[in-house]
């Protein structure tokens, strides 16, 4: 029985549903799904079908993968990463597929993962670096000289994030960037290890974003019309050229000094990093390696594909754990357990099941690559069991989004709702698993020929970096709802400002050090509190008598400090997990 896509209503002459694209995109996608499997939109004159059913989506990646091919939409990643693996399709793709597919076979993420662990050493200098705090904190009450206006955070004229007001708090600052900049250095030195200057991990930092945003506004072109005019000298245009200069010269130069030094065929490097393994990889038809110029387009698509989704995945993770007390009790009761404050390694993970049911339900609700577009290269047709077929000709673009399929709410109960323990086996959490049909819905890394060939290497990545950040530092949001999503070449936020307050002591590293639970005059410190020795906890004005902002949520207001007496107990929950706490007396002045 053949399925018959329904029309899109609301469709604009000549633009038809382009509009509605650009103003709420993810909205009208949600819209969809009511008029059955497939709907037809149509996006300027082009009339796209999008596929409603995980059944249909599943026979274009695996069954019928060889009747598609790359979109318009998709292309505009070869200015990007040229004849990389994410650009192209057909024979080309799976052959090369094929050849890198050993570079990131699972056997070598354990030489990754302890590069991994030692860049997720979450100090406070090492969280303050990577946010881009630059100032030292300051009295409560007084303004950051980096421009900060006060209790807002907002920068000021000198255009820098402030450090924290308080003593031991960081932020606020945007952890969209802060995890960008970590991923960017995890990816370079796995990529390119001890070879790779710290100077050049900034520029790949810098310059990464700024193809991301570039390729994110053609994304938001339905109609591709960008794609068919010469680039105007926009400033967005203008910091594309140079981003691109910069990262091809630095990727040109990296790989050329490699294959200069390349040890002698059927060799390895001792140690190799992920270049050395795909410069060590061989076509299985023809025995060759990669030329300078594969090579180097295969490192450009690693960086964009390696970077962008893993930081915007931990991201949103760490916002949707700031709005859930339970999940965030229950992953810091593990990571307690096994990490007792370090940094989490490779030996761990087994050990870190609920850091990874966290981090599966953030990617449901949030999948990074949220909108795939493909092409028919030849007329074929889709089928799926209880469904039908589907009937393409030709040249049809098709178009289904992971947002909107793993939000169905007849394969995933509650399908809004962040809820970590659904992912848990159904021995465990009393029959929450996700099997079945909403398992085979659930596709943040896409599935088949082109599904993501660092699946493995990205879920290490995570597991690590969000248990290690956990383990130390609870992190409050600056504003009481989630991110807005942004809809643009991945899944972005419209405000991910945080700040992140010490959970417990680091480990002492030397003996010149006060023990981590003691204060410098003898007296107990209460459990992760940041405050410099000897300051009076009843002079904090209307503040947390820890130095921190009050939490959301909080059943009593502050009472301001002349009036709370030593002993008081803490009005709200400490953020650092410690319950209420009475505060202790200040050491006698001399």
């Amino acid at each position: 029985m053949p399925i018959e896509p329904a029309p899109a209503p609301g469709g604009l002459p000549v633009l038809g549903h382009a509009p509605r694209m650009l103003r709420d995109r993810l909205a009208f996608l949600q819209s969809l799904p009511e008029l059955g499997p497939a709907a037809t939109v149509r996006l300027g004159r082009e009339r796209v079908v999008v596929l409603n059913d995980h059944r249909l989506v599943r026979d274009v990646l695996t069954a019928r993968s060889g009747d598609f091919g790359l979109s318009p939409h998709f292309r505009v990643m070869k200015r990007i990463i040229g004849d990389g693996l994410l650009a192209t399709d057909g024979a080309f793709h799976r052959r090369r597929r094929s050849q890198l597919m050993p570079a990131l076979h699972r056997s070598r993420l354990r030489d990754h993962a302890e590069t991994m662990s030692q860049l997720s050493d979450f100090t406070a200098e090492r969280l303050a670096h990577l946010a881009g705090l630059t100032a030292p904190a300051v009295p409560a009450g007084s303004a950051a000289r980096t421009g900060t206006t006060g209790r807002t955070g907002r920068t000021g004229p000198t255009g820098r994030v402030p450090a924290a007001r308080y003593a031991g708090v960081l932020g606020p600052f945007e952890a969209d960037r802060a995890l960008m900049a970590l991923s960017t250095e995890i990816v370079t030195r796995c990529l390119f290890s001890s070879g790779v200057s710290t100077e050049q991990v900034r520029r790949v930092t810098e310059a990464v974003p700024v193809l991301m945003e570039w390729a994110g506004s053609r994304s938001m072109d339905p109609t591709s019309l960008l794609a068919r005019v010469p680039a105007v000298a926009s400033p967005l245009n203008r910091r594309f050229r140079t981003a691109m200069r910069t990262l091809d010269s630095l990727v040109g130069t990296l790989v050329a000094d490699r294959l200069r030094d390349a040890p002698p065929p059927g060799t390895r490097r001792p140690g190799g990093d992920l270049l050395d393994a795909m410069l060590g990889a061989t076509d299985t038809a023809t025995g060759e390696r990669l030329t300078a110029r594969e090579a180097h387009d295969e490192t450009m698509s690693f960086l964009v594909a390696g970077i962008e989704s893993v930081s915007r995945t931990l991201t949103w993770a760490l916002h949707l754990l700031a709005r859930n007390p339970r999940a965030r009790r229950r992953l810091y009761e593990e990571v307690d357990t096994v990490l007792d404050g370090r940094a989490a390694r490779w030996e761990d993970i087994p050990r870190l099941p609920y850091t990874r049911c966290v981090l599966s339900e953030s990617m449901r609700l949030y999948p990074p690559g949220y909108l795939v577009s493909r092409s028919a290269v030849r007329d074929t047709a889709l089928r799926a069991d209880g469904l039908g077929e589907l009937p393409l000709r030709a040249g049809q673009m098709v178009m289904f989004s992971y947002y909107v399929l793993q939000r169905n709410g007849a394969l995933f109960p509650d399908p809004h709702a962040f809820r970590p323990e659904r992912w848990e086996p159904a021995g465990d959490g009393g029959g929450n698993a996700v099997c079945g049909a909403a398992r085979d819905a659930y596709l943040p890394f896409g599935l088949g020929p082109h599904g993501c060939l660092g699946e493995s290497f990205a879920w290490t990545e995570m597991t690590l970096v969000l248990a290690s950040l956990a383990a130390r530092w609870d992190l409050r949001a600056v504003r009481r709802r989630l991110p807005r999503a942004v809809a643009a070449f991945s899944l972005s936020f419209d405000d991910a400002r945080m700040t992140a307050v010490p959970r417990r002591p680091a480990p002492a590293r030397g003996p010149d050090r006060a023990h981590a639970g003691e204060r410098a005059h003898g007296e107990p410190r209460p459990y992760g509190d940041p405050r410099p020795h000897g300051v009076d906890p009843r002079t904090h004005g209307g503040e947390c008598p820890y130095g921190e902002p009050r939490p959301y949520g909080g059943d009593r207001a502050h009472v301001p400090g002349p009036a709370r007496a030593a002993a008081r107990p803490h009005p709200a929950e400490c953020l650092h997990g410690a319950g209420r706490v009475a505060a202790p007396a200040p050491p006698p002045r001399p």
